[in-house]
């Protein structure tokens, strides 16, 4: 079987760092280039010495006609930089797969979007062509597309817990969520908040009630049953570690929604789903590192359900997810190059 040649745009970030780890060792994938303004010009191993002997390759300048040179992208820039790249691959390159990591059309609520993402949207008309990639819940979508758009990380954890109830239009009321990360869902680019000095033995709330995440979650779980009628308020933490997001959400339950049947809906989404695990009592964020696996769970209390979710926020909440994707856009197995067990300490 003949390898898709796939390319990284922005391979330099965390994220596409990640993607590049992923890619070297897929059984299907051959790394066609990787681009990063930054260091072209650079050897891969110089600046990520893990992947010496994996990648090859030198870090390149972004080019319109690199497109020409592959079977599919992943697009792994700052937020705004796939809107303008987008313009070119669909007037020029229309056959090349296309997965987006960055916010730029996870919604088509373009003024929420401007509002949370602080910018202006210049490829509204380009959006609707993309498939939102939360690939258990949106699958038979997402093997069709030519353009997905890969989930955040915090919204990927959240929506984890929440999309088997609001399949079933099960969402009501106020819902509330506590969820942690760690320092590399900040990017690369230090600032005083990801400073290890301050984020050691620490913990601290940001962007309370105004994450950007919820621009997506909030749109897509409306768009998987009509009947579902909630607000979502959402308190984003910074975690004293590198790696992991834990959340924590907190439902009403009705008359229509009992601890008998939580369990029910929760194992028609997930009883023969390879990368969600059901567990008994809590996840635990050390046991999904590194892996594209998310560990779930739900425990009621009088009428308040809580389900949890951990996930890697670079590898399920990001690349790894991103992969997950371009094999079912790809037509292959969508386990293929992701069968990673966890570390246990």
């Amino acid at each position: 079987m003949s390898k898709f040649r796939v390319g990284i745009a922005g391979a330099t970030g965390y994220i596409g760092s990640e993607f590049m780890r992923l890619c070297a060792t897929h059984p299907h994938f051959e790394i066609a280039w990787v681009t990063s303004e930054s260091s072209a010009g650079r050897k891969v191993h110089e600046l990520f010495p893990n992947l010496r002997g994996y990648v090859r390759d030198e870090f390149r300048t972004f080019e319109p006609e690199l497109l020409g040179e592959c079977d599919a992208v992943g697009l792994c820039l700052p937020h705004g930089g796939a809107m303008e790249l987008m313009a070119t691959a669909v007037e020029k390159h229309p056959k090349v797969k296309v997965v987006d990591c960055s916010g730029d059309f996870r919604t088509s609520e373009f003024d929420l979007w401007e509002r949370f993402y602080e910018r202006k949207h210049t490829a509204r008309e380009i959006q609707p062509k993309f498939v939102y990639g939360l690939t258990e819940f949106n699958r038979e979508k997402v093997k069709k597309a030519q353009y997905v758009s890969n989930p955040g990380c915090f919204a990927t954890s959240i929506q984890l817990v929440l999309a088997p109830f609001a399949k079933h239009g099960q969402l009501s009321g106020d819902i509330h969520v506590s969820a942690i990360t760690g320092s590399s869902g900040s990017g690369n680019k230090p600032a005083q908040t990801t400073h290890h000095p301050e984020r050691a033995q620490n913990v601290r709330a940001y962007k309370v009630l105004e994450h950007q995440h919820l621009v997506e979650i909030v749109p897509f779980m409306h768009s998987l049953n009509a009947k579902n009628d909630f607000d979502l308020f959402f308190v984003p933490q910074s975690g004293p570690f590198v790696r992991g997001i834990f959340a924590t959400v907190f439902m009403p339950l009705n008359e229509k929604l009992t601890m008998a049947s939580v369990d029910a809906l929760v194992r028609e989404a997930y009883g023969d789903e390879w990368f969600v695990q059901m567990v008994p009592g809590t996840p635990e964020m050390r046991l999904v590192l590194h892996t594209n696996h998310a560990q779930v769970s739900y425990r009621a209390s009088g009428s308040t359900l809580v389900g949890m979710c951990a996930i890697d926020n670079l590898v399920k909440g990001g690349a790894g997810q991103a992969v997950q994707n371009l094999n079912l856009m790809l037509g292959l197995e969508e386990t293929a190059g992701l069968m990673h067990p966890g570390g246990y300490v």
